[in-house]
This record gives structure tokens, C-alpha cells and sequence, in this order.
């Protein structure tokens, strides 16, 4: 989990970055590649394949959906809880 999120945020700051430096870049992320570890690569790869599925419709499992039902439906009657909350909590809890 802590991976895809570093690999999100790699994404797009690469992204950002390519349209000034596209070739040196590149060559950085190949440098990169070619001492990641398997997983990594792995993770990298599915971020690909995802990226290049985006405009293609994903048919959700019935399961899946019916929480992402409930999910939205408790964000619309207001019960959430905002994440700036969530992490001072966890930092209460972390660093008592």
C-alpha cells in the first residue's frame, strides 16, 4: 500500500517534469529500472497497465459496487470524517 502511493506520487511528478526534461528524464527512470526489485517493477507495471486502460469502461463486481453504494451514500448525509482529523489522531496515538 505504501508503495502504490509512492508510485502515484512518482507518476505525477514525472508527468509534470516530462514535458521539460522528457530525455533526461528518461534516462533517470530507465537508470532506476534497471536496479528496482521485483516488486517494484511489479507495482510499476500494473501502474502502467492501468494508466493505459483509463478510457476503457471497468465493469465493477456487484459486491464492490453495493459498498461504493453505501460508501456514497454515508459521504452525502455528512457522516465522514475529514482526513486532516484522521492523521492528527494518529499522530496523538503514535506519539503519546
Amino acid at each position: 500500500m505504501v508503495i502504490r502511493h509512492f508510485l502515484d506520487i512518482f507518476f505525477v511528478k514525472l508527468k509534470k517534469v516530462l514535458s521539460c526534461q522528457n530525455i533526461e528524464l528518461k534516462k533517470k527512470v530507465y537508470e532506476g529500472l534497471e536496479t528496482a526489485e521485483d516488486y517494484l517493477l511489479e507495482e510499476i507495471l500494473s501502474l502502467l497497465e492501468l494508466e493505459s486502460k483509463k478510457d476503457k469502461i471497468v465493469k465493477i463486481p456487484e459486491f464492490f459496487k453495493k459498498t461504493l453504494d453505501i460508501s456514497i451514500s454515508q459521504m452525502q448525509s455528512g457522516n465522514v470524517i475529514l482526513n486532516a482529523d484522521v492523521e492528527n489522531e494518529i499522530e496523538q496515538w503514535l506519539y503519546k
